[in-house]
């Protein structure tokens, strides 16, 4: 499950205001982070960011509707399925489309 991500400007803004927003509340922030920053059972997720707390991280995955399916709806299921193994760890899918 390793690709080449690019966000687009939607999904990176986004993704910055989450990064706010986690470290506002008192989570450790990484954004894009590498495989030597996960569990190895996590290592192959592209993950767009992890919030680290006390007793509690967060993975996390920006997507708009245009990007929703990459990869495949598979993708998203791995990476749930192998959060679901990590006790203290959740999966966060956060879904961003323009305003009309």
């Amino acid at each position: 499950m390793t690709y080449s991500k690019h966000l687009n400007q939607l999904e990176h803004q986004r993704l910055l205001k989450l990064a706010r927003e986690y470290r506002q509340k008192g989570y450790q922030v990484k954004l894009h982070p590498a495989a030597t920053d996960l569990p190895p059972v996590l290592a192959g997720c592209p993950f767009d960011l992890i919030a680290e707390g006390e007793g509690k991280n967060i993975a996390v995955e920006v997507r708009s509707r245009d990007t929703l399916t990459l990869n495949g709806s598979e993708d998203l299921r791995r990476m749930t399925d192998l959060i679901d193994q990590l006790p203290g760890w959740e999966f966060e899918l956060v879904v961003t489309n323009h305003r009309k």
